[in-house]
């Protein structure tokens, strides 16, 4: 795991050097750098596998910049793999990215061309600027911010920040700094050109799951270090964890705990814990545990902290680094590609009222009694014949942030942050591709890089694997019922009552200590200077979060305020 930076085009080596160091938490063992004219390209390693990789790696004229693991490398008769992909590049030509399977950004130069491209599910970070003959990219946008010397606020995004707590498509919080997307291509050689790479395979056999889920943990133990593994006591990290313990003989698995009892999840992880036999170790996250973390993570976020659960996870995985580990196993994914989420099941009902055949005065029963809450938008969706699901982690609708906003918002402009293809029929199929970009890659995906390389940790997501993905979409009771072939592949590994446990989302004190904090005075205050919101709003919010009500629409507020305080204020 590392991260990267490179100019293409005439730069300024002093500048570029400080922008490489700005993220030498991503890579503390080893920092490289290429030089040509008029370009640069500058790699910190975090060493996992095989110390002889050192990059910027050559062969043959091409210079390779990589962020990620490949873990098909051997494939290629190759020791790394960071040579798997300059091999691969190689033997398939322009059709190379295809043959990889693992997590990866990365950065080509070959001929003058340079290419960045990501994985299918988007897992590592990777940013880029253009204006005029120079092109900037790098693994954070700190390193971009860094050369610049800082960049504009983009008015546009908070619109979709608070649609969805991140920004699903290209754009960032920075005008003119954008992301590349997971499996896409972007290329540059003097102009800049966007496109596709995946090619779309043969299912796997359904019958297969359990022995591509197998399949997958264990390729994601390889390496030169023992990996950890986070447990929750939910099924996706309990099974992840399970088969890892198989796998490696000995683990060490971690959970965090509150001192308020009702939130913590410790009974069920220490249940699992004892049945699989691992070395446990239970994380306690205090008030001022949690006040540390956020001051932490509100400097080390390039952007708005979009999900809450960034900071427990942080100080749990600061720890795991201290116990000496490198690799931490976790379970992301397991809810969106085995619809673990309600919502899927309740829009699939929701959508079967469009076939009423006498619902005009349903529809002008919700138009003449309009109420904030989200269910009012779902069922106006529904009798206006709009696209209804837009992720399962949509929060504030575009009909709330015009009560919120003192800017505009247009019925529908939460779709323009969807980057995703429109079926003819929303079905589960297309659930889980719009929450494989926003839920996942967006958000869960984005915090649990940022948490983890903060602490120079290699953080690995076993059930995120396309043939796993592919698998499971073609099985025909994948929408049973919640997780039902999850579910069945788990009866084999962890005790029934955790198996049959109600799901339980990921919940913390963390809107009590906000309050005793002071922070709904204080986003209040920021906000007389930012000028973003309806005052009368903010009281709304603050009144109903004292009752755990909007809870959601607090936090992303809050976070985006205390965010653009120290930006751009």
């Amino acid at each position: 795991m590392c991260g990267f930076f490179g100019v293409v085009g005439e730069y300024d080596r002093q500048k570029a050097v400080r922008a490489l160091k700005s993220i030498s938490h991503r890579g503390p063992d080893f920092s490289g750098i290429y030089e040509e004219d008029g370009l640069f390209l500058g790699h910190n390693r975090l060493y996992i596998l095989d110390k002889s990789a050192i990059q910027p790696m050559r062969l043959e004229g091409a210079v390779l910049l990589f962020n990620g693991e490949i873990y098909n490398y051997k494939e290629f008769d190759a020791k790394s793999d960071t040579r798997a992909i300059l091999k691969a590049r190689k033997i398939y030509k322009d059709d190379f990215l295809s043959h990889l399977e693992g997590m990866f950004a990365l950065a080509l130069w070959e001929d003058g061309t340079l290419v960045l491209a990501k994985d299918r599910f988007g897992k590592k970070p990777l940013y880029y600027h253009h204006t005029g003959s120079q092109f900037l990219f790098a693994s954070e946008i700190k390193a971009i911010l860094t050369y610049l010397g800082g960049a504009a606020f983009n008015e546009k995004a908070l619109s979709g920040y608070l649609s969805y707590g991140s920004l699903p498509n290209h754009q960032t919080f920075y005008k003119d700094i954008f992301k590349v997307q997971g499996g896409e291509r972007v290329v540059f050689d003097g102009t800049l050109k966007k496109s596709g790479y995946i090619l779309e395979k043969e299912p796997h056999s359904a019958a297969d799951l359990e022995e591509l889920l197998s399949q997958s943990v264990r390729s994601r133990l390889q390496g030169d270090f023992e990996a950890a593994s986070l447990l929750s006591g939910g099924i996706d990290s309990s099974l992840i964890s399970a088969m890892a313990k198989k796998e490696q003989g000995s683990l060490a698995t971690y959970s965090i705990g509150y001192k308020e009892g009702r939130y913590s999840e410790l009974p069920f992880a220490k249940e699992v814990a004892k049945h699989i036999k691992s070395d446990h170790n239970e994380v306690i996250y205090t008030k001022d545990d949690f006040f540390e973390s956020l001051e932490y993570l509100l400097n080390h976020f390039d952007e708005p902290i979009g999900d809450s659960a960034s900071l427990p996870l942080w100080f749990l995985i600061r720890k795991i680094k201290k116990d000496g580990f490198k690799v931490v196993l976790s379970g992301e994914g397991g809810d969106e590609i085995f619809l673990g989420y309600r919502q899927y099941f309740e829009m699939a009902d929701l959508l079967k009222a469009r076939e009423l055949k006498y619902k005009n005065w349903l529809k002008n029963y919700f138009k003449a009694h309009f109420s904030p809450n989200k269910e009012w938008e779902w069922y106006k969706r529904v009798w206006s014949d709009e696209i209804l699901f837009r992720s399962s982690c949509e929060v504030f609708t575009d009909l709330q942030k015009n009560l919120f906003l003192k800017a505009n918002v247009k019925d529908g402009e939460s779709l323009e942050f969807l980057d995703v293809g429109y079926p003819d029929r929303e079905d589960f199929k297309f659930f889980t591709q719009v929450d494989l970009k926003v839920r996942l890659e967006s958000l869960y995906l984005h915090k649990l890089d940022m948490v983890s390389m903060a602490s120079s940790i290699e953080a690995r997501t076993p059930i995120l694997d396309e043939k796993i993905l592919r698998a499971a979409l073609s099985h025909p009771d994948r929408a049973k019922e919640p997780k039902y072939l999850l579910k069945q592949i788990a009866k084999k590994y962890l005790p029934p009552q955790i198996v049959k446990r109600k799901k339980r989302g990921f919940s913390y004190p963390h809107m009590e200590w906000l309050m005793q904090g002071g922070f709904d005075e204080k986003m209040v205050q920021i906000d007389k200077k930012a000028g973003f919101f309806k005052q009368n709003q903010l009281q709304f919010l603050i009144q109903n979060a004292k009752r755990n009500r909007f809870s959601r629409h607090f936090w992303l507020v809050l976070g985006f305020l205390l965010w653009f305080e120290r930006r751009f204020l």
